[in-house]
């Protein structure tokens, strides 16, 4: 059977927007510039969506469908909202499609987000288990490649066991995301900062302009109108604020009057100003700056890398703890990047220091912008 199965193939498992849009990027540039990449150079490729909570109505996955410029044979989804004890029998339902759907394709490649994801360990294991050579490859999923992950000898070994009599003895703790002994490349946005333990990996560069070509501008279109977003607007906005995971805003005193005073002066200065809120935020506008002059809602729904395209080399990104800073820096060198984080807190101080190695500009509180 495996001797009729052709060779460079590639398989690509995100679990989420960033992955996606990275797997998109990737997957391309292999079809144009095959020798950039080291063996086997893979010109077929799938992607199989995993872990995803919205099956019926997924937009990413709708997209990826309908999208022309598509570098990819085959697109699949698989569920992950079980909670509880529905959990464990899930994953072992998306295991069996896993393994039927890997003999049908035998990819010598599984490129993923995160090695922690249980469905990219079972497609390794399985893959070994029939002896099909196939490489675990690591997709920068952004901030953790560069702060890694405090270990714990206790938990992690804790829960290596829980998961090796729940899956599988196939089961690896990773010490951090992408240094799983599964994973033997990295492509990465700044393969020199990256974590020591993802550093022994065999790295390999991000390039921005991946990002830029006319395929990816209109992936990122498509994905904008398959939530009813029109990107157009964005093109005008000078200020556009990125608002923090909501269980962070409650760690911030006073944080909703700070943000409405300073909307407030931005607007009298006659600034433009968009808000993209964190994806757990509750409702379109939760904390009502559309009634103090914001002008754009982004749709939670929506990714804000899939945003950047759109933006004027003029505008100004500010946010707080998050990848969504790094990957507007990797992705939009050309924009002005600032990080709001305060000193005194201890678990905002941890990033200030990889803030400025990428150079985003970091002030201490809001009253300090503008």
């Amino acid at each position: 059977m495996m001797e009729n199965i052709p060779k460079n193939r590639a398989l690509y498992m995100p679990s989420t927007p960033l992955n996606v849009l990275v797997s998109c990027a990737v997957a391309l540039q292999q079809q144009k510039q095959a020798q950039y990449f080291s063996p086997p150079y893979c010109t077929q490729a799938e992607l199989w969506l995993i872990d995803q909570k919205n099956i019926a109505n997924n937009p990413y996955f709708l997209v990826l469908l309908a999208w022309e410029a598509s570098p990819f044979q085959a697109i699949k989804v698989f569920s992950g909202n079980q909670t509880g004890g529905g959990k464990l029998s899930e994953r072992r339902k998306n295991f069996a499609q896993l393994k039927t759907a890997l003999n049908n394709f035998m990819p010598e490649q599984v490129w993923v987000g995160s090695d922690r994801r249980v469905e990219f360990q079972c497609a390794l294991a399985h893959l070994k288990s029939i002896s099909h050579p196939a490489q675990g490859v690591y997709l920068d999923d952004g901030l953790y490649s560069y702060m890694g992950r405090k270990s714990s000898f206790l938990k992690d070994g804790v829960n290596a066991l829980l998961k090796k009599i729940a899956y599988g003895l196939w089961w690896r703790e990773p010490s951090t995301v992408g240094a799983s002994s599964w994973i033997e490349q990295a492509w990465l946005f700044a393969p020199e900062h990256a974590v020591p333990a993802i550093k022994q990996k065999t790295c390999f560069r991000l390039e921005p302009e991946w990002f830029q070509t006319p395929e990816m501008l209109n992936f990122s279109q498509l994905v904008a109108q398959e939530v009813a977003f029109d990107t157009e607007q964005l093109s005008t906005l000078d200020v556009i604020l990125l608002i923090p995971h909501p269980a962070n805003i409650k760690k911030i005193p006073g944080y909703a009057e700070r943000l409405h005073t300073l909307i407030q002066s931005l607007v009298q200065q006659g600034k433009r100003i968009g808000v993209k809120y964190h994806p757990r935020s509750q409702g379109k506008d939760s904390l009502g700056l559309s009634n103090i002059g914001v002008e754009v809602i982004i749709p939670t729904a929506l990714a804000f890398e899939f945003c950047l395209p759109s933006l004027s080399k003029e505008a100004h990104i500010i946010g707080d703890v998050g990848t969504a800073l790094f990957t507007s820096k990797w992705l939009r060198p050309d924009i002005a990047v600032t990080a709001i984080l305060d000193e005194s807190d201890s678990f905002q101080k941890t990033f200030i220091a990889l803030n400025q190695l990428f150079e985003i500009s970091v002030v201490n509180q809001l009253e300090e912008l503008f």
